[in-house]
Protein backbone atom coordinates (compact mmCIF):
# COMPACT_ATOMS: atom_id res chain seq x y z
CA UNK A 1 0.00 0.00 0.00
CA UNK A 2 2.94 2.31 0.48
CA UNK A 3 3.93 1.88 -3.15
CA UNK A 4 0.34 2.53 -4.21
CA UNK A 5 0.27 5.82 -2.25
CA UNK A 6 3.45 7.01 -3.96
CA UNK A 7 2.08 5.97 -7.34
CA UNK A 8 -1.24 7.70 -6.69
CA UNK A 9 0.44 11.01 -5.81
CA UNK A 10 2.49 10.93 -9.04
CA UNK A 11 -0.52 9.91 -11.12
CA UNK A 12 -2.70 12.66 -9.60
CA UNK A 13 -0.41 15.27 -11.17
CA UNK A 14 -0.09 13.60 -14.59
CA UNK A 15 -1.21 15.75 -17.54
CA UNK A 16 -3.32 14.62 -20.49
CA UNK A 17 -0.30 13.97 -22.73
CA UNK A 18 1.03 11.69 -19.99
CA UNK A 19 -2.21 9.65 -20.16
CA UNK A 20 -3.18 11.09 -16.78
CA UNK A 21 -6.90 10.31 -17.07
CA UNK A 22 -6.27 6.65 -17.95
CA UNK A 23 -3.58 6.23 -15.26
CA UNK A 24 -5.77 7.71 -12.54
CA UNK A 25 -8.55 5.28 -13.40
CA UNK A 26 -6.10 2.40 -13.26
CA UNK A 27 -4.74 3.56 -9.88
CA UNK A 28 -8.18 3.75 -8.30
CA UNK A 29 -9.14 0.37 -9.73
CA UNK A 30 -5.98 -1.11 -8.21
CA UNK A 31 -6.93 0.24 -4.76
CA UNK A 32 -10.46 -1.16 -4.99
CA UNK A 33 -9.08 -4.52 -6.11
CA UNK A 34 -6.53 -4.62 -3.27
CA UNK A 35 -9.24 -3.91 -0.72
CA UNK A 36 -11.36 -6.77 -2.01
CA UNK A 37 -8.45 -9.17 -1.60
CA UNK A 38 -7.91 -8.38 2.10
CA UNK A 39 -8.96 -11.05 4.66
CA UNK A 40 -11.50 -8.64 6.13
CA UNK A 41 -12.67 -7.50 2.72
CA UNK A 42 -16.25 -8.47 3.49
CA UNK A 43 -16.85 -5.02 4.91
CA UNK A 44 -19.00 -2.25 3.41
CA UNK A 45 -19.07 -1.95 -0.37
CA UNK A 46 -17.16 0.85 -2.05
CA UNK A 47 -19.19 4.02 -2.70
CA UNK A 48 -20.41 4.84 -6.19
CA UNK A 49 -17.58 7.30 -6.80
CA UNK A 50 -15.11 4.39 -6.82
CA UNK A 51 -16.51 3.29 -10.19
CA UNK A 52 -17.04 6.78 -11.63
CA UNK A 53 -14.73 7.97 -14.42
CA UNK A 54 -12.79 10.13 -14.95
CA UNK A 55 -11.13 10.11 -11.54
CA UNK A 56 -10.51 13.63 -10.15
CA UNK A 57 -6.84 14.23 -9.20
CA UNK A 58 -7.89 15.54 -5.77
CA UNK A 59 -9.62 12.24 -4.99
CA UNK A 60 -6.43 10.27 -5.59
CA UNK A 61 -4.41 12.68 -3.45
CA UNK A 62 -6.91 12.35 -0.57
CA UNK A 63 -6.94 8.55 -0.85
CA UNK A 64 -3.14 8.52 -0.83
CA UNK A 65 -3.15 10.50 2.44
CA UNK A 66 -5.68 8.12 3.96
CA UNK A 67 -3.65 5.09 2.93
CA UNK A 68 -0.51 6.65 4.43
CA UNK A 69 -2.25 7.33 7.73
CA UNK A 70 -3.68 3.79 7.73
CA UNK A 71 -0.18 2.34 7.28
CA UNK A 72 1.16 4.46 10.15
CA UNK A 73 -1.70 3.42 12.42
CA UNK A 74 -1.15 -0.27 11.63
CA UNK A 75 2.54 0.06 12.44
CA UNK A 76 1.73 1.75 15.74
CA UNK A 77 -0.77 -0.97 16.60
CA UNK A 78 1.80 -3.69 15.90
CA UNK A 79 4.23 -1.94 18.22
CA UNK A 80 1.70 -1.44 21.02
CA UNK A 81 -0.32 -4.64 20.75
CA UNK A 82 1.62 -6.54 23.38
CA UNK A 83 1.90 -3.62 25.78
CA UNK A 84 1.17 -4.64 29.36
CA UNK A 85 -1.71 -2.37 30.46
CA UNK A 86 -1.47 -3.47 34.10
CA UNK A 87 2.28 -2.90 34.00
CA UNK A 88 1.74 0.56 32.53
CA UNK A 89 -0.63 1.44 35.36
CA UNK A 90 1.71 0.08 38.02
CA UNK A 91 4.68 1.94 36.54
CA UNK A 92 2.77 5.22 36.36
CA UNK A 93 1.51 4.86 39.94
CA UNK A 94 4.97 4.04 41.27
CA UNK A 95 6.51 7.01 39.48
CA UNK A 96 3.81 9.39 40.74
CA UNK A 97 4.22 8.11 44.30
CA UNK A 98 8.00 8.50 44.15
CA UNK A 99 7.74 12.06 42.81
CA UNK A 100 5.21 12.97 45.50
CA UNK A 101 7.45 11.55 48.20
CA UNK A 102 10.51 13.40 46.91
CA UNK A 103 8.56 16.66 46.71
CA UNK A 104 7.32 16.25 50.30
CA UNK A 105 10.82 15.42 51.51
CA UNK A 106 12.28 18.47 49.75
CA UNK A 107 9.57 20.69 51.23
CA UNK A 108 10.23 19.43 54.76
CA UNK A 109 13.97 19.89 54.37
CA UNK A 110 13.67 23.44 53.07
CA UNK A 111 11.15 24.36 55.76
CA UNK A 112 13.35 22.98 58.52
CA UNK A 113 16.39 24.82 57.20
CA UNK A 114 14.47 28.09 56.93
CA UNK A 115 13.02 27.80 60.43
CA UNK A 116 16.43 26.99 61.87
CA UNK A 117 18.03 30.07 60.30
CA UNK A 118 15.13 32.42 60.88
CA UNK A 119 14.12 31.47 64.44
CA UNK A 120 15.65 34.58 66.00
CA UNK A 121 14.29 36.88 63.32
CA UNK A 122 10.81 35.41 63.76
CA UNK A 123 10.94 36.19 67.48
CA UNK A 124 11.90 39.77 66.64
CA UNK A 125 8.94 39.97 64.27
CA UNK A 126 6.53 38.67 66.92
CA UNK A 127 7.82 41.21 69.45
CA UNK A 128 7.40 44.00 66.89
CA UNK A 129 3.80 42.97 66.28
CA UNK A 130 3.10 42.90 70.01
CA UNK A 131 4.69 46.35 70.50
CA UNK A 132 2.95 47.62 67.35
CA UNK A 133 6.17 49.26 66.30
CA UNK A 134 9.18 48.37 64.21
CA UNK A 135 7.06 46.57 61.63
CA UNK A 136 9.13 47.43 58.58
CA UNK A 137 12.58 46.72 60.08
CA UNK A 138 11.53 43.31 61.43
CA UNK A 139 9.85 42.47 58.16
CA UNK A 140 12.89 43.39 56.03
CA UNK A 141 15.15 41.30 58.23
CA UNK A 142 12.83 38.32 58.13
CA UNK A 143 12.23 38.47 54.38
CA UNK A 144 15.89 37.70 53.78
CA UNK A 145 15.23 34.25 55.27
CA UNK A 146 11.50 33.55 54.88
CA UNK A 147 10.48 33.74 51.25
CA UNK A 148 6.81 32.77 51.58
CA UNK A 149 4.26 34.86 53.52
CA UNK A 150 0.56 34.26 54.22
CA UNK A 151 -1.63 37.26 54.94
CA UNK A 152 -5.28 38.23 54.72
CA UNK A 153 -6.53 41.21 52.77
CA UNK A 154 -6.99 43.02 56.09
CA UNK A 155 -3.57 42.28 57.58
CA UNK A 156 -1.57 43.19 54.46
CA UNK A 157 -1.25 46.71 55.88
CA UNK A 158 1.36 45.33 58.27
CA UNK A 159 3.71 44.69 55.34
CA UNK A 160 5.92 47.40 53.91
CA UNK A 161 4.17 49.51 51.28
CA UNK A 162 6.70 48.91 48.53
CA UNK A 163 5.88 48.16 44.88
CA UNK A 164 6.94 44.70 43.63
CA UNK A 165 7.78 43.60 47.15
CA UNK A 166 6.96 39.99 46.19
CA UNK A 167 7.84 38.17 42.99
CA UNK A 168 4.46 36.42 43.06
CA UNK A 169 1.28 37.10 44.99
CA UNK A 170 -1.33 34.33 45.06
CA UNK A 171 -4.87 35.46 45.91
CA UNK A 172 -7.10 32.55 46.92
CA UNK A 173 -10.92 32.67 47.06
CA UNK A 174 -10.75 35.72 44.82
CA UNK A 175 -14.45 35.49 43.99
CA UNK A 176 -15.13 36.41 47.64
CA UNK A 177 -12.76 39.39 47.52
CA UNK A 178 -13.90 42.82 46.41
CA UNK A 179 -11.75 44.62 43.89
CA UNK A 180 -10.60 47.36 46.32
CA UNK A 181 -9.58 44.77 48.93
CA UNK A 182 -6.93 43.17 46.68
CA UNK A 183 -5.36 46.40 45.39
CA UNK A 184 -2.87 46.62 48.32
CA UNK A 185 -1.75 43.08 47.48
CA UNK A 186 -1.43 43.71 43.75
CA UNK A 187 0.58 46.89 44.44
CA UNK A 188 3.20 44.74 46.21
CA UNK A 189 3.33 42.10 43.43
CA UNK A 190 5.50 41.67 40.35
CA UNK A 191 3.12 38.98 39.15
CA UNK A 192 -0.21 37.71 40.47
CA UNK A 193 -2.02 34.38 40.39
CA UNK A 194 -5.75 34.74 41.01
CA UNK A 195 -7.65 31.66 42.22
CA UNK A 196 -11.39 31.56 42.68
CA UNK A 197 -14.75 30.19 41.58
CA UNK A 198 -17.06 32.76 39.99
CA UNK A 199 -19.96 30.30 40.40
CA UNK A 200 -19.81 30.56 44.20
CA UNK A 201 -20.93 33.40 46.45
CA UNK A 202 -19.24 36.74 45.99
CA UNK A 203 -18.22 39.40 48.45
CA UNK A 204 -20.75 41.27 50.57
CA UNK A 205 -20.63 44.95 49.53
CA UNK A 206 -19.63 47.40 52.25
CA UNK A 207 -21.25 50.41 50.62
CA UNK A 208 -24.66 51.01 49.12
CA UNK A 209 -25.26 51.32 45.36
CA UNK A 210 -25.99 55.01 45.89
CA UNK A 211 -22.63 55.56 47.60
CA UNK A 212 -20.92 53.72 44.73
CA UNK A 213 -22.62 56.00 42.18
CA UNK A 214 -21.54 59.08 44.10
CA UNK A 215 -17.93 57.86 44.29
CA UNK A 216 -17.94 57.03 40.58
CA UNK A 217 -19.25 60.49 39.72
CA UNK A 218 -16.61 62.21 41.85
CA UNK A 219 -13.90 60.18 40.10
CA UNK A 220 -15.21 61.16 36.67
CA UNK A 221 -15.95 57.57 35.62
CA UNK A 222 -18.97 56.28 33.76
CA UNK A 223 -20.95 53.17 34.58
CA UNK A 224 -20.20 51.86 31.07
CA UNK A 225 -16.44 52.17 31.65
CA UNK A 226 -16.55 50.16 34.85
CA UNK A 227 -18.87 47.58 33.34
CA UNK A 228 -16.63 47.15 30.28
CA UNK A 229 -13.60 46.40 32.46
CA UNK A 230 -15.61 44.36 35.01
CA UNK A 231 -14.79 46.81 37.77
CA UNK A 232 -18.30 47.58 39.01
CA UNK A 233 -18.07 47.13 42.77
CA UNK A 234 -21.52 45.65 43.42
CA UNK A 235 -21.48 43.35 40.40
CA UNK A 236 -17.96 41.97 40.06
CA UNK A 237 -15.37 40.42 42.33
CA UNK A 238 -11.61 40.58 42.02
CA UNK A 239 -11.77 37.26 40.17
CA UNK A 240 -14.00 38.74 37.43
CA UNK A 241 -11.68 41.71 37.00
CA UNK A 242 -8.60 39.48 36.79
CA UNK A 243 -10.29 37.12 34.33
CA UNK A 244 -11.08 40.07 32.08
CA UNK A 245 -7.51 41.41 32.08
CA UNK A 246 -5.37 38.32 32.77
CA UNK A 247 -3.27 36.41 30.28
CA UNK A 248 -5.37 33.24 30.50
CA UNK A 249 -7.50 31.07 32.76
CA UNK A 250 -7.02 27.46 33.85
CA UNK A 251 -9.95 25.44 35.16
CA UNK A 252 -9.11 23.36 38.23
CA UNK A 253 -11.45 20.62 37.10
CA UNK A 254 -10.72 17.76 39.51
CA UNK A 255 -13.48 17.40 42.13
CA UNK A 256 -13.06 15.16 45.18
CA UNK A 257 -15.71 16.22 47.73
CA UNK A 258 -19.24 15.36 46.62
CA UNK A 259 -20.77 12.05 45.66
CA UNK A 260 -20.87 11.96 41.84
CA UNK A 261 -24.66 12.25 41.78
CA UNK A 262 -24.49 15.44 43.83
CA UNK A 263 -21.63 16.89 41.81
CA UNK A 264 -23.41 16.09 38.54
CA UNK A 265 -26.25 18.49 39.40
CA UNK A 266 -23.98 21.53 39.46
CA UNK A 267 -21.46 20.18 36.94
CA UNK A 268 -23.97 20.25 34.13
CA UNK A 269 -25.66 23.50 35.13
CA UNK A 270 -22.76 25.63 36.38
CA UNK A 271 -19.61 24.25 34.80
CA UNK A 272 -20.71 22.97 31.42
CA UNK A 273 -19.90 19.37 32.35
CA UNK A 274 -16.17 20.13 32.49
CA UNK A 275 -15.55 18.89 36.05
CA UNK A 276 -13.80 15.53 36.46
CA UNK A 277 -15.54 13.99 39.48
CA UNK A 278 -13.05 11.72 41.27
CA UNK A 279 -14.77 11.29 44.63
CA UNK A 280 -14.05 8.00 46.39
CA UNK A 281 -17.52 7.07 47.62
CA UNK A 282 -16.09 4.04 49.45
CA UNK A 283 -14.69 6.44 52.05
CA UNK A 284 -17.93 8.33 52.50
CA UNK A 285 -20.59 7.86 55.15
CA UNK A 286 -23.41 5.75 53.66
CA UNK A 287 -26.63 7.69 53.20
CA UNK A 288 -29.68 7.07 55.37
CA UNK A 289 -33.41 7.35 54.73
CA UNK A 290 -34.66 9.23 57.81
CA UNK A 291 -38.39 8.99 57.04
CA UNK A 292 -38.77 5.59 55.36
CA UNK A 293 -37.02 2.33 54.61
CA UNK A 294 -35.28 2.93 51.30
CA UNK A 295 -32.18 0.71 51.12
CA UNK A 296 -29.86 1.82 49.81
CA UNK A 297 -30.90 5.34 50.67
CA UNK A 298 -30.82 7.72 47.71
CA UNK A 299 -27.93 10.16 47.46
CA UNK A 300 -30.36 12.86 46.37
CA UNK A 301 -33.62 12.68 48.31
CA UNK A 302 -36.65 14.95 48.67
CA UNK A 303 -39.06 15.06 51.60
CA UNK A 304 -42.23 16.68 50.33
CA UNK A 305 -44.01 19.34 52.42
CA UNK A 306 -47.04 20.13 50.25
CA UNK A 307 -48.84 22.10 52.97
CA UNK A 308 -45.92 24.40 53.74
CA UNK A 309 -46.47 28.15 53.73
CA UNK A 310 -43.98 30.95 54.11
CA UNK A 311 -44.32 33.86 56.52
CA UNK A 312 -42.29 36.92 57.39
CA UNK A 313 -39.69 36.59 60.12
CA UNK A 314 -39.77 38.55 63.35
CA UNK A 315 -37.98 41.56 61.86
CA UNK A 316 -40.23 41.57 58.80
CA UNK A 317 -37.23 41.39 56.48
CA UNK A 318 -36.71 37.66 56.01
CA UNK A 319 -38.83 34.54 55.54
CA UNK A 320 -39.53 31.33 57.42
CA UNK A 321 -41.71 28.25 56.88
CA UNK A 322 -43.02 26.60 60.06
CA UNK A 323 -44.27 23.38 58.44
CA UNK A 324 -40.97 22.99 56.62
CA UNK A 325 -39.01 23.64 59.83
CA UNK A 326 -40.95 20.90 61.62
CA UNK A 327 -40.28 18.48 58.74
CA UNK A 328 -36.59 19.38 58.89
CA UNK A 329 -36.57 18.60 62.61
CA UNK A 330 -37.97 15.11 61.95
CA UNK A 331 -35.52 14.50 59.12
CA UNK A 332 -32.47 15.55 61.13
CA UNK A 333 -33.56 13.56 64.18
CA UNK A 334 -33.95 10.52 61.94
CA UNK A 335 -30.50 11.07 60.47
CA UNK A 336 -28.90 11.36 63.89
CA UNK A 337 -30.54 8.11 64.94
CA UNK A 338 -29.53 6.18 61.82
CA UNK A 339 -26.13 7.55 60.80
CA UNK A 340 -22.81 6.51 62.38
CA UNK A 341 -21.96 8.35 65.57
CA UNK A 342 -19.12 10.30 63.92
CA UNK A 343 -21.20 11.46 60.94
CA UNK A 344 -21.83 15.18 60.58
CA UNK A 345 -25.09 16.83 59.53
CA UNK A 346 -25.68 20.32 58.19
CA UNK A 347 -28.91 22.27 57.74
CA UNK A 348 -28.77 25.10 55.23
CA UNK A 349 -31.37 27.65 54.14
CA UNK A 350 -31.32 30.84 52.07
CA UNK A 351 -33.25 32.83 54.69
CA UNK A 352 -31.97 34.12 58.01
CA UNK A 353 -35.39 33.87 59.74
CA UNK A 354 -35.60 30.15 58.93
CA UNK A 355 -32.01 29.67 60.07
CA UNK A 356 -32.78 31.27 63.45
CA UNK A 357 -35.83 29.03 63.89
CA UNK A 358 -33.88 25.87 63.10
CA UNK A 359 -30.74 26.81 65.04
CA UNK A 360 -32.68 26.85 68.32
CA UNK A 361 -33.60 23.16 67.89
CA UNK A 362 -30.03 21.81 67.91
CA UNK A 363 -28.35 24.55 69.90
CA UNK A 364 -26.42 22.06 72.07
CA UNK A 365 -25.69 19.32 69.50
CA UNK A 366 -22.22 19.55 67.96
CA UNK A 367 -23.08 17.03 65.25
CA UNK A 368 -25.55 19.46 63.65
CA UNK A 369 -24.59 22.78 62.16
CA UNK A 370 -27.31 25.19 61.04
CA UNK A 371 -26.68 28.22 58.89
CA UNK A 372 -27.47 30.27 55.84
CA UNK A 373 -25.74 29.50 52.58
CA UNK A 374 -23.19 32.25 53.26
CA UNK A 375 -22.37 30.60 56.58
CA UNK A 376 -21.56 27.30 54.87
CA UNK A 377 -19.36 28.62 52.06
CA UNK A 378 -16.02 26.85 52.38
CA UNK A 379 -17.46 24.17 54.67
CA UNK A 380 -18.77 20.65 54.22
CA UNK A 381 -20.81 18.00 56.05
CA UNK A 382 -21.43 14.31 55.44
CA UNK A 383 -25.16 14.89 54.98
CA UNK A 384 -26.80 18.20 54.21
CA UNK A 385 -30.47 19.05 54.65
CA UNK A 386 -31.70 21.93 52.51
CA UNK A 387 -34.70 24.02 53.51
CA UNK A 388 -35.59 26.36 50.60
CA UNK A 389 -38.57 27.94 52.51
CA UNK A 390 -40.43 29.43 49.51
CA UNK A 391 -43.94 28.04 48.92
CA UNK A 392 -46.98 28.82 46.72
CA UNK A 393 -47.94 31.76 48.96
CA UNK A 394 -44.49 33.36 48.74
CA UNK A 395 -44.51 36.61 46.72
CA UNK A 396 -43.45 35.84 43.11
CA UNK A 397 -40.67 38.40 43.33
CA UNK A 398 -39.13 36.60 46.31
CA UNK A 399 -39.55 33.18 44.72
CA UNK A 400 -37.92 34.38 41.50
CA UNK A 401 -35.03 35.88 43.46
CA UNK A 402 -34.36 32.62 45.31
CA UNK A 403 -34.69 30.42 42.22
CA UNK A 404 -32.42 32.64 40.13
CA UNK A 405 -29.52 32.71 42.61
CA UNK A 406 -27.34 30.19 40.77
CA UNK A 407 -24.30 30.83 42.96
CA UNK A 408 -26.33 30.39 46.12
CA UNK A 409 -27.77 27.05 45.01
CA UNK A 410 -24.37 25.89 43.78
CA UNK A 411 -22.85 26.46 47.21
CA UNK A 412 -25.83 24.93 49.03
CA UNK A 413 -25.75 21.74 46.96
CA UNK A 414 -21.98 21.20 47.05
CA UNK A 415 -21.66 21.38 50.85
CA UNK A 416 -22.92 17.79 50.97
CA UNK A 417 -20.35 15.01 50.74
CA UNK A 418 -22.38 11.80 50.64
CA UNK A 419 -26.07 12.76 50.74
CA UNK A 420 -28.28 15.79 50.10
CA UNK A 421 -31.87 15.83 51.34
CA UNK A 422 -34.20 18.67 50.38
CA UNK A 423 -37.25 19.41 52.52
CA UNK A 424 -39.93 21.51 50.83
CA UNK A 425 -42.79 21.58 48.36
CA UNK A 426 -41.69 19.21 45.60
CA UNK A 427 -44.32 20.15 43.04
CA UNK A 428 -43.76 23.84 43.72
CA UNK A 429 -40.02 23.68 43.06
CA UNK A 430 -40.47 21.47 40.01
CA UNK A 431 -42.39 24.36 38.46
CA UNK A 432 -39.53 26.79 38.99
CA UNK A 433 -36.49 27.17 36.75
CA UNK A 434 -32.74 26.65 36.97
CA UNK A 435 -30.92 24.66 39.62
CA UNK A 436 -33.84 24.18 42.07
CA UNK A 437 -35.99 22.64 39.32
CA UNK A 438 -33.08 20.42 38.25
CA UNK A 439 -32.54 19.33 41.86
CA UNK A 440 -36.24 18.52 42.23
CA UNK A 441 -36.12 16.44 39.05
CA UNK A 442 -33.00 14.51 40.11
CA UNK A 443 -34.10 13.81 43.72
CA UNK A 444 -35.94 10.65 44.77
CA UNK A 445 -39.12 11.17 46.84
CA UNK A 446 -38.80 9.92 50.42
CA UNK A 447 -41.54 8.87 52.82
CA UNK A 448 -44.15 8.48 50.07
CA UNK A 449 -44.95 4.82 50.68
CA UNK A 450 -42.31 3.54 48.29
CA UNK A 451 -41.75 0.40 50.32
CA UNK A 452 -38.02 0.86 50.44
CA UNK A 453 -37.58 1.11 46.68
CA UNK A 454 -36.99 4.83 46.22
CA UNK A 455 -35.12 5.34 42.96
CA UNK A 456 -33.13 8.36 41.98
CA UNK A 457 -33.84 10.10 38.73
CA UNK A 458 -31.05 10.78 36.31
CA UNK A 459 -29.00 8.34 34.29
CA UNK A 460 -25.58 8.66 32.64
CA UNK A 461 -25.56 11.39 30.02
CA UNK A 462 -25.91 10.88 26.28
CA UNK A 463 -23.32 8.68 24.62
CA UNK A 464 -21.62 9.93 21.46
CA UNK A 465 -22.10 7.98 18.26
CA UNK A 466 -18.39 7.12 18.11
CA UNK A 467 -18.37 5.83 21.69
CA UNK A 468 -21.55 3.86 21.02
CA UNK A 469 -19.87 2.21 18.03
CA UNK A 470 -16.84 1.30 20.16
CA UNK A 471 -19.12 -0.21 22.81
CA UNK A 472 -20.97 -2.19 20.12
CA UNK A 473 -17.73 -3.66 18.80
CA UNK A 474 -16.48 -4.52 22.28
CA UNK A 475 -19.79 -6.12 23.23
CA UNK A 476 -19.69 -8.32 20.12
CA UNK A 477 -16.16 -9.39 21.05
CA UNK A 478 -17.19 -10.26 24.61
CA UNK A 479 -20.23 -12.15 23.31
CA UNK A 480 -17.97 -14.27 21.11
CA UNK A 481 -15.98 -15.07 24.26
CA UNK A 482 -19.16 -16.39 25.89
CA UNK A 483 -20.10 -13.37 28.02
CA UNK A 484 -23.90 -13.09 28.29
CA UNK A 485 -24.46 -11.20 31.54
CA UNK A 486 -23.68 -7.63 30.49
CA UNK A 487 -25.03 -4.09 30.78
CA UNK A 488 -23.95 -0.84 29.18
CA UNK A 489 -23.69 2.83 30.11
CA UNK A 490 -24.41 2.24 33.80
CA UNK A 491 -23.41 4.17 36.93
CA UNK A 492 -21.37 2.36 39.54
CA UNK A 493 -21.23 4.35 42.76
CA UNK A 494 -22.38 7.30 40.67
CA UNK A 495 -19.39 6.98 38.31
CA UNK A 496 -20.17 6.23 34.63
CA UNK A 497 -19.07 2.85 33.28
CA UNK A 498 -19.18 1.93 29.59
CA UNK A 499 -19.74 -1.81 30.07
CA UNK A 500 -20.21 -4.06 33.08
CA UNK A 501 -20.17 -7.82 32.67
CA UNK A 502 -20.12 -10.95 34.80
CA UNK A 503 -17.68 -13.74 34.00
CA UNK A 504 -16.76 -16.66 36.24
CA UNK A 505 -18.87 -15.15 39.01
CA UNK A 506 -17.00 -11.84 39.09
CA UNK A 507 -18.02 -8.41 37.82
CA UNK A 508 -15.66 -6.47 35.57
CA UNK A 509 -16.15 -2.77 34.83
CA UNK A 510 -14.91 -1.53 31.46
CA UNK A 511 -13.84 2.03 30.72
CA UNK A 512 -13.41 2.73 27.02
CA UNK A 513 -10.56 5.20 26.53
CA UNK A 514 -10.82 7.18 23.28
CA UNK A 515 -7.63 9.03 24.17
CA UNK A 516 -7.04 12.64 25.20
CA UNK A 517 -8.98 15.42 23.55
CA UNK A 518 -7.08 17.81 21.28
CA UNK A 519 -4.89 20.04 23.42
CA UNK A 520 -5.11 17.83 26.52
CA UNK A 521 -2.00 16.47 28.20
CA UNK A 522 -1.78 12.73 27.42
CA UNK A 523 -0.04 11.94 30.72
CA UNK A 524 -2.75 13.72 32.74
CA UNK A 525 -5.46 12.01 30.71
CA UNK A 526 -3.94 8.61 31.52
CA UNK A 527 -3.66 9.49 35.22
CA UNK A 528 -7.32 10.55 35.41
CA UNK A 529 -8.50 7.45 33.55
CA UNK A 530 -6.56 5.19 35.91
CA UNK A 531 -7.95 7.16 38.87
CA UNK A 532 -11.51 6.61 37.63
CA UNK A 533 -10.89 2.90 37.42
CA UNK A 534 -9.40 2.72 40.92
CA UNK A 535 -12.59 4.28 42.35
CA UNK A 536 -14.80 1.40 41.16
CA UNK A 537 -13.22 -1.67 42.77
CA UNK A 538 -15.40 -3.09 45.54
CA UNK A 539 -18.48 -1.00 44.77
CA UNK A 540 -21.90 -2.69 44.43
CA UNK A 541 -22.83 -3.24 40.79
CA UNK A 542 -25.04 -5.23 38.41
CA UNK A 543 -28.67 -6.22 38.57
CA UNK A 544 -29.64 -4.88 35.15
CA UNK A 545 -27.88 -7.39 32.92
CA UNK A 546 -24.76 -8.22 34.87
CA UNK A 547 -25.12 -10.27 38.03
CA UNK A 548 -25.45 -8.28 41.29
CA UNK A 549 -22.13 -8.10 43.11
CA UNK A 550 -19.11 -5.93 43.82
CA UNK A 551 -16.77 -4.83 41.06
CA UNK A 552 -13.80 -7.19 41.19
CA UNK A 553 -11.77 -5.68 38.37
CA UNK A 554 -11.65 -2.58 36.21
CA UNK A 555 -10.26 -2.65 32.69
CA UNK A 556 -9.23 0.38 30.64
CA UNK A 557 -9.71 -0.44 26.96
CA UNK A 558 -8.01 1.98 24.58
CA UNK A 559 -10.12 2.67 21.50
CA UNK A 560 -7.32 1.58 19.18
CA UNK A 561 -7.43 -1.94 20.62
CA UNK A 562 -11.14 -2.19 19.84
CA UNK A 563 -10.58 -1.02 16.28
CA UNK A 564 -7.58 -3.35 15.87
CA UNK A 565 -9.72 -6.41 16.64
CA UNK A 566 -9.53 -9.57 18.69
CA UNK A 567 -5.76 -9.98 18.65
CA UNK A 568 -5.28 -6.59 20.34
CA UNK A 569 -8.15 -7.11 22.81
CA UNK A 570 -7.23 -10.59 23.95
CA UNK A 571 -4.37 -9.57 26.32
CA UNK A 572 -6.82 -7.44 28.33
CA UNK A 573 -9.37 -10.19 28.93
CA UNK A 574 -7.36 -13.45 28.87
Amino acid sequence: MGRWADRARKTAGARWWQLGTWRRGRALAALVSAGAEQPDGAGPAWPQWAAARPVPPGLLESLAEIVTVEREVRELVRGQRDWDEDGLKASRSATAEALSGLAAELSRALSAETLDRAAGLMNQRLQALRRRSGYQRSQKNLMTRVLGWAVSTHSVRQLELTPKLFDLVVIDEASQCSIPSVLPLLFRARRALIIGDPMQLGHIPGVSPQQERQARTRAGLSAAQLEHHRLTYHVYSSYHAAEQHGEGALLLDEHYRCHPRIADVVNSHCYGGRLRVLTDVRRQVPGHDPVGAADPAPVLGWVDVPSGASARGGDGRSWRNAAEAEAVRRVVDGLLAGLPADATVGVVTPFRAQKETLARIWRDDDRVRVGTVHTFQGGQRDVMVLSPVAAPNTPPRTTHWVASQVNLWNVAVTRAKSQLLTVGGHAFWQEQSGLPALLAARSAPLGAGDGGTAAEAGLPGPVSEAREDLADRLQRYLTRRGVTDLERAVPVGGHPVDLLFTDAGQNTAVLIDPGPRPGDDPARHLRLTHARGDLLTGLPSGGHGAKPGPVSRTVRVPAWRIMAGETALAPLFD
